[in-house]
């Protein structure tokens, strides 16, 4: 009698657990400008990491049998980000691990948590064409390189190269890495395939290709022109792929244009340059080299499309944007609105014509002269 207790017992708890259902977020369909403006931005996903555990089947719940159960925090203090194969990564300079997040399982691994390899402070973050993922260690003044199951494949620079290693991009094209170097206020150019240190550009200052703490750095893969933050001069600066200067554009200010604290950078497929500002908490859209102010969005808070502490930005080949929302704990993604992505999704782009957000965004799109 005790057997058939026990038994319809188990089958009362496998019943509870294959009935569990697991919650799913509903993103809300934020677009910017706000209806009825051509929608250029639209808001698409939030990600945190996430508390998860290994589970433990009912059987072994019923009779009191545990497993030993793996924490996974949440995302503390996010720098650098990526996407890749439909993966959010995001270094976290709270936890020193770099955390992937899959888009559609949410399920949460790490690059940098082993002893081969571990991480000391990651910064910035980059792929090259291989998919290996490239990652600043500020602390240890090196780039890790890990294929992507976090796997330390190799290492560029070390104490005598850096004195900060922070921001990082890649030349997909020329197999070329830039790294920004902030103490140093240099930007290094080294040779992926062989390991090998290019060229330097810069010392600090004020001039054309000097800098004063520049901190990231993006590449536009149509040319090889290379952006760079000019944090504490308060510009970007744009060189073409061998370091010879281009152009230069922002200033120090408070109006739309200007920057306060400029960080992450990011440039699309279009040749657009997107700069994050960790004071205004928003992000400024530029064309090409930075001649004109196409229009921002963003602002101070703590929901969907807000920012406190925004730092980083990475863009990919189909215009999805990561941002790293350092105070928060939290990176977002965007896609862009380009050309190429409407040709690719006409039915999407058209059910975001017409988009009526309940609480209209900040954003602004600048009007021509």
């Amino acid at each position: 009698m005790k057997i058939i207790f026990l038994f319809i017992q188990i089958i009362v708890v496998l019943f509870f657990q294959a009935c569990a259902t697991k919650e799913v977020e509903v993103e809300p369909t934020i677009v910017f400008p706000s209806f009825p403006e051509e929608p250029k931005i639209v808001y698409l996903a939030t990600y945190r990491g996430g508390a998860t555990e290994e589970k433990v089947n009912a059987l072994d719940a019923f009779l009191g049998e545990t497993k030993a159960t793996k924490k996974v925090s949440n995302i503390v203090k996010p720098y650098g980000v990526g996407l890749l194969d439909g993966k959010v990564y995001a270094a976290d300079t709270g936890t020193d691990v770099v955390f992937v997040m899959d888009e559609k399982s949410k399920d949460v691994k790490f690059i940098g948590d082993s002893a081969s390899g571990k991480l000391a402070a990651p910064v910035g973050l980059a792929f090259d064409r291989d998919k290996n993922v490239f990652v600043t260690d500020s602390r240890e003044k090196r780039v890790n390189v890990y294929d992507t199951n976090g796997t330390l494949k190799f290492v560029i620079g070390d104490r005598l190269d850096f004195a900060n290693p922070t921001g990082i991009a890649i030349d997909k094209n020329l197999h070329r890495l830039y790294v920004v170097d902030t103490k140093s206020h240099q930007l290094k150019a080294y040779d992926i395939v062989t390991k090998k240190h290019l060229y330097t550009v810069g010392k600090r200052g004020v001039e054309d290709a000097e800098f004063n703490y520049p901190t990231n750095v993006a590449v536009d893969q149509r040319n090889g022109n290379v952006v760079v933050v000019d944090t504490q001069n308060f510009r970007v600066q744009i060189f073409d792929k061998e370091g010879k200067f281009i152009t230069k554009f922002g200033n120090v200010g408070n109006k739309p244009g200007t920057f306060a604290r400029p960080k992450g950078v990011g440039v699309d497929s279009e040749g657009n340059i997107y700069v994050a500002d960790s004071a205004f908490n928003n992000v400024q859209i530029f064309s090409e080299y930075g001649k004109e102010l196409l229009m921002f969005f963003g602002g101070g808070g703590l929901e969907p499309t807000q920012f406190r502490l925004i730092t980083g930005i990475y863009i990919d080949e189909e215009d999805k944007i990561a941002i790293a929302d350092g105070f928060s704990g939290r990176v977002q993604t965007f896609q862009y609105v380009s050309q190429k992505w409407k040709a690719k999704n006409p039915q999407k782009y058209n059910e975001l014509k017409n988009t009526k957000t309940e609480a209209v965004p900040q954003s602004i799109i600048i009007e021509k002269k």
